[in-house]
């Protein structure tokens, strides 16, 4: 295994990385030293002076000090009682036997064969290898601890106590803490399968970053089950107030043999054999636990209504363990068809096969068979598929309001006077705004249907386009040029169909139609030339014509989500409209026309047979 690194960090005691030659043949000499030294008291205490090894270091670095010669390993600290030369020997096998599986990067057995090297006589070296299997298995508040351990109960050099702070400085950032609130004096709490002490804590309850499942029990009173998210460096506060149980039943366990062992229900040790005690009515999970591997396999003990259930266990060795991680976090676990608990779960089993079973609530569950062998001790994560077509993940039908105001953006409004803009004619793009308010219903699954309603104003001037001016009497039109600032406005009403999807950032693809019903203002001067050759300048006029439109409003929203019921977003939207009854200048509307008399216009059409308007803009939605 290559254990060269980055950067200074953790590395494995007795590993180091591959130095230069010099380096190589000093780290070589000093290690050479210490193995005649040391000889078979490998793992024999050594004077707290002598403490100087490699700190902790992230996968396999060098020591900080280049050169400097590894100490024997760190002994208990002086006040405890004398180690026997028994557990010393015990303790450095189990130890020889961790640094060859760090080796192969077998974590999980590493970390057991450390621990275990540990509690017989706690080392510098088990405790440092302890806490890089740890980090390796990403179980970084474990990992927090045992480097917290390894600096507080060893002695070492200003810059291996520096390096070592620096990895717990890192690991602070990967690990959260729990707050719980509300318990009763006395009550269990169960982290992520794992015991954590009685309410109130004695200490901060530091968990990896991640999700957890967090369990508070206490006899007579309803457990409290809670599935947290916690961030690195955040404190979460769980409410794990108790309410006393009004349906209960009672519960009574013996040990067939008459040993006194623990009694654990639903992960929580409540007390020895023989027990008896006061459960919520339904399915538990039972389990004896004594010293060493003597204990009992999971069993259900189902709880009735004002009756006594009796469980007689037999405690035995159980030459195996195992740990589940299922995904979710929250997935209840099975093994042997007891249900053990949700998240995960770490226990002692017996050797052979058995039967693990994850289930959760809209996911596909899974089956696994393992057979474990004696003194196997073994890791199993399970992650579930998500089911599609499960009913939790089918969202309700809802009720929706938006408002939505947009910019108006118009090439032309067409129409007879528009096509008559041609050489010295100048004509400006059409402005305006519109705002709407649509009301719908939408299902689950992000189709919706709805009403919307809106009011509408354009504007457009057009600069002495050619145009005709008819005096009264004459059979022949006189021409010249107009100009004409044009303002439509009305009102839209309409059904929609759409499309709404996403979570954190919701889009909408959606589809209005309905009927424009409004008029155009047609303010017009124009400048003519008379029969007899003479220009003048007609005074303005104002002409308003309705208009009525059939539109098509297709539409694209990309939004914000903001808490459980409001959304922000921005929109783009085309409205295109078909006329219905398109506006046209009064031909009954007289005007001065100097010596020729009085005059009309053309009946010219105002607007065109079809309009297209541009128009993005921003939304406001809330969901019922």
């Amino acid at each position: 295994m290559d254990l060269r690194t980055r950067r200074g960090g953790s590395c494995p005691l007795s590993l180091a990385r591959r130095p230069g030659p010099a380096r190589r043949l000093r780290a070589l000499s000093a290690a050479l030293a210490v193995a005649i030294a040391a000889g078979p008291a490998l793992a024999q205490p050594a004077p707290p002076s002598a403490e100087g090894a490699a700190p902790p270091a992230a996968e396999g670095a060098t020591p900080a000090t280049e050169g400097a010669t590894p100490a024997a390993e760190g002994a208990t600290p002086p006040e405890e009682a004398p180690v026997s030369e028994t557990n010393r020997q015990v303790a450095r096998l189990h130890f020889e036997k961790g640094l060859a599986l760090l080796r192969e990067e077998a974590w999980s057995p590493a970390l057991a064969e450390f621990l275990l090297s540990r509690k017989l006589y706690p080392t510098r070296a088990a405790t440092n290898n302890a806490a890089i299997a740890l980090r390796k298995l990403q179980r970084y508040d474990e990992a927090l601890e045992m480097f917290e351990t390894f600096l507080r109960d060893f002695t070492m050099s200003a810059a291996e106590r520096a390096v070592a702070q620096r990895e717990i400085a890192e690991l602070r950032a990967l690990v959260g803490t729990l707050d719980i609130t509300g318990a009763e004096p006395g009550a269990s709490i169960v982290v992520s399968g794992e015991e954590r002490g009685q309410y109130p804590p004695v200490k901060p309850i530091r968990v990896a970053a991640g999700a957890h499942v967090v369990r508070v029990f206490k006899e007579g009173y309803e457990p409290v089950e809670v599935r947290v998210d916690v961030a690195g460096g955040q404190t979460v506060t769980v409410n794990a107030k108790l309410r006393r149980l009004v349906r209960s039943g009672r519960l009574r366990v013996v040990e067939r043999a008459g040993k006194t062992v623990d009694v654990l229900v639903d992960n929580v040790v409540v007390g020895q054999t023989p027990w008896i005690g006061t459960l919520s009515v339904g399915d538990h999970m039972v389990a004896l636990r004594g010293e060493g591997k003597l204990g009992t396999q999971p069993t259900a003990a189902p709880v009735r209504p004002q009756e006594l259930t009796t469980l007689s266990l037999l405690a035995e060795d159980l030459d195996a363990s195992l740990r589940v991680d299922p995904t979710p976090p929250g997935a209840s676990v099975w093994i042997n068809s007891v249900n053990v608990g949700n998240g995960v779960w770490l226990g002692r089993l017996k050797a052979g096969a058995h039967r693990i079973e994850v289930k959760a609530d809209g996911f596909v569950s899974e089956t696994r068979s393992v057979t474990l062998q004696k003194g196997q001790r073994q890791g199993l994560s399970l992650s579930l598929e998500r089911d599609e077509d499960a009913e939790v993940w089918r969202k309700p039908p809802k009720i929706t309001l938006d408002a939505s105001a947009s910019f108006l953006l118009a090439p032309t409004l067409g129409g007879e006077i528009a096509s008559g803009c041609r050489s010295g004619c100048s004509s400006s793009i059409g402005l305006g705004g519109l705002g709407m308010i649509h009301g719908g219903y939408e299902l689950g699954s992000g189709l919706g249907v709805g009403i919307a309603i809106g009011a509408l104003l354009a504007a457009q001037a057009l600069e002495e386009r050619s145009a005709r001016l008819r005096p009264i009497g004459y059979r022949e039109p006189i021409d010249g040029t107009a100009s004409d600032a044009l303002r439509l406005g009305g009102f839209l009403a309409g059904t929609t169909f759409g499309y709404h999807f996403g979570e954190r950032f919701p889009a909408l693809l959606r589809l209005g139609a309905g009927v424009l019903v409004g008029e155009v203002r047609d303010e017009r001067t124009g400048r003519f030339r008379t029969t007899a050759g003479e220009w003048f300048n007609t005074y303005p006029v104002v002409d308003f014509a309705p208009a009525t439109y059939f539109y098509a409003a297709p539409e694209a929203r990309l939004g914000l989500r903001l808490g459980e019921r409001w959304e922000v977003s921005g929109s783009v939207k085309l409205l295109l409209l078909v006329g219905l009854s398109k506006p046209a200048w009064d031909k009954t509307i007289e005007l001065a026309a100097e010596s020729d008399g009085i005059g009309t216009y053309e009946p010219e059409s105002l607007m065109g047979d079809f309009v297209l308007m541009i128009a993005p803009g921003a939304s406001l939605r809330h969901q019922f």
